[in-house]
C-alpha cells in the first residue's frame, strides 16, 4: 500500500494531468523535478459553488481541460491567453469509465463567437459557460496551463511516450515527425498537439484528435511508472509552489487525482465533435452533435460513439 504522502503526489500533479494536454502531469512517475522555470504549471478551478466530488462519488461528473495559448515574455500572447486545445472528460467513478470529447477551437459557441475566444473574454468561467449551454452538462472542475507551464512539467519528468502514427512535418508547430514511437520532449510534445498543417484537410479537427490521444497516452506513461518514497517532502513543496487552486482544497484535488489514477486507459474512448462549415472561418456545431451530447450527458459513457 502507498504511503499517504505518495498517493498525494499521485493526486495532485494528475489532476494537472486532466488539462488540455494533461500531459505534464507524468511527471510525478518518473522521480522528483527539479524546481520549474514558470511560476505556475496549472490551474484548477471549482467552476460552480454546486459542484461536489467526495472520494467515492455516485453519479457522473466533467471536467474542462484547457490548453491556453499564453506565453509569458510575448506580448502577442497575454495571459489569460486564448482556449486553443478544448477538451471536455466525462468520469463515470462507478463504472470507471471516462470519455473524451475534444472540441476543435474553431467551433462557433453558442455566443456567437469560436470556442476558444471566450477564454480571452472572461477565463475559465467564460468559456465553461458556452460548453456548458452547448452540450447541455455541468461542468463541475475547469484545469488549464500554458505554453511555459505544460513545457516545464514535461521537461521536469523526462518527457511522454506516444505513438506517432503518419509523417508530421509543420514549421510552424514546430513537428518534423515519423512514424514510430517517441518519448517526447515539452518541446516537442508541444508541436504535437499544436500541428494543424501537417493535416490540409482537416487542421483544426485533427489536431484536436492528437490532443485528446495525447491525454491518453501520459495517463498510460503515468501509470507505468511507479513512484518511490524518496524525496516526497521535496516534490510535495515543489507541486505546492506550482499549481494555483481557486475554490477547491488540496485535499479535495488529492481525491480527484486518485480517481483519475485508477482508470484504465484503455476505458477512455476519444470522440471528435462533429462540425460543418460556418461563417468565415467558424466551425458550426453539425446536427449528429445533439446525439453525442445526449449519450455523453447522461453517463459519461459514450456506448453509441
Amino acid at each position: 500500500m502507498r504511503h499517504p504522502a505518495v498517493r498525494l503526489l499521485l493526486a495532485v500533479p494528475l489532476a494537472g494531468l486532466l488539462l488540455a494536454g494533461g500531459l505534464a502531469a507524468v511527471w510525478l512517475g518518473l522521480g522528483a523535478p527539479q524546481p520549474a522555470r514558470a511560476s505556475t504549471w496549472f490551474t484548477v478551478h471549482r467552476t460552480s459553488a454546486g459542484a461536489t466530488f467526495t472520494p467515492a462519488p455516485n453519479a457522473p461528473f466533467f471536467v474542462l481541460v484547457l490548453g491556453n495559448d499564453s506565453n509569458p515574455g510575448d506580448r502577442n500572447r497575454p495571459e489569460p491567453g486564448l482556449g486553443d486545445a478544448v477538451h471536455v472528460i466525462g468520469v463515470n467513478p462507478t463504472t470507471g469509465d471516462a470519455s473524451i470529447i475534444d472540441i476543435p477551437r474553431d467551433t462557433q459557441a453558442p455566443g456567437g463567437d469560436k470556442i476558444n475566444a471566450y477564454h480571452s473574454y472572461g477565463g475559465l468561467p467564460a468559456i465553461v459557460t458556452q460548453l456548458e449551454r452547448m452540450m447541455g452538462i455541468e461542468i463541475a472542475y475547469a484545469m488549464t496551463t500554458g505554453f511555459g507551464g505544460f513545457v516545464d512539467m514535461v521537461d521536469t519528468i523526462g518527457g511522454v511516450d506516444i505513438t506517432v502514427t503518419e509523417p508530421m512535418v509543420d514549421t510552424d508547430s514546430g513537428t518534423n515527425f515519423q512514424p514510430g514511437n517517441y518519448k517526447m520532449t515539452g518541446e516537442s510534445l508541444l508541436a504535437y498537439t499544436r500541428d494543424r498543417k501537417s493535416y490540409p484537410a482537416e487542421g483544426d479537427r485533427r489536431r484536436s484528435v492528437n490532443q485528446g490521444r495525447a491525454i491518453i497516452a501520459a495517463l498510460t506513461t503515468l501509470r507505468a511508472q511507479e513512484p518511490g518514497a524518496a524525496g516526497t517532502a521535496k516534490l510535495v513543496a515543489t507541486v505546492a509552489r506550482h499549481v494555483k487552486t481557486d475554490g477547491l482544497s488540496l485535499a479535495e484535488l488529492y481525491d480527484l487525482g486518485r480517481l483519475a489514477l485508477s482508470i484504465d486507459p484503455a476505458r477512455i474512448k476519444n470522440v471528435l465533435l462533429p462540425t460543418g462549415s460556418g461563417g468565415g472561418t467558424n466551425l458550426s456545431v453539425a446536427p449528429e452533435a445533439q446525439g453525442l451530447f445526449a449519450d455523453f450527458r447522461d453517463d459519461a459513457i459514450l456506448q453509441s460513439h
